[in-house]
């Protein structure tokens, strides 16, 4: 995951060695592959590993997802990440295809226009969601597209926008307003479409569902 540690510490070391042994496993498949790209991220956590309350998987794209770019000099319209207990972990790129709206228990739509930086981002996305109630269960499905201008590092809106969600994630005892419980999104979607018109306004779509326990295996391909 992301590592905030200082430089040359485990977390660190750990970090730069996940992104570079998944850079090296799909950097030929982002430069080969034409098109719009998507990228897919299985998790797998060793079973005494907490499922639902740690290990978010954002924290796993957002170092990975701007490397891979940088080093392959191609961007991703939609990357995905899954966890699961699992004995291996695995990473692909693909092309990314248009589908229709997923829906779900949870459907908003909302507009922001501060900066992401900012406490006003989150306030907003708050604010445009007062109807939810965190979902039942432990595993939540997750799914946020953004429209954004052409200039935007929409990486950078993923965390905070997460934050938000405290109306649809819920919130351990005590914790702050914007430490909504990610850990329990198993299944996550970003997406994002580029509009040359949309300037300092992000439109997100978000969609959220329980995650069935029968679904939360991890099974790959022999």
């Amino acid at each position: 995951m992301a590592s905030w540690d200082a430089a040359g510490s485990r977390g660190q070391a750990r970090s730069s060695a996940f992104i570079d042994d998944a850079c090296t496993a799909v950097a030929e498949q982002a430069v080969s592959t034409s098109g719009p790209l998507a990228l897919r991220l299985d998790v797998g956590l060793v079973d005494t590993a907490p499922l639902y309350a740690s290990h978010d998987l954002d924290n796993y794209l957002f170092p990975l997802v701007p490397k891979l770019t940088s080093r392959t000099g191609r961007g991703f319209v939609s990357v995905w990440a899954t966890k699961r207990h699992a004995a291996t972990s695995s990473v692909a790129v693909c092309p990314a295809v248009p589908v229709d709206d997923p829906a779900g228990t949870y459907v908003f739509d909302v507009t922001t226009t501060a900066s992401a930086s900012t406490r006003a981002y989150k306030e907003q996305i708050r604010d445009q969601i007062t109807t939810g109630i965190p979902l039942p269960g432990d595993g939540v499905a997750l799914q946020i597209a953004f429209v954004v201008g052409p200039h935007r590092a929409w990486p950078n809106l993923w965390k905070p926008t997460i934050d938000a969600l405290g109306a649809i994630l819920g919130h351990d005892d005590g914790a702050g307003e914007w430490n909504a419980r990610d850990g329990r999104i198993t299944d996550l979607g970003l997406h994002c479409v580029v509009d040359p018109t949309a300037g300092s306004v992000i439109r997100v779509a978000i969609r959220a569902s329980p995650v069935r326990p029968a679904s939360l295996r991890l099974v790959h391909p022999r």
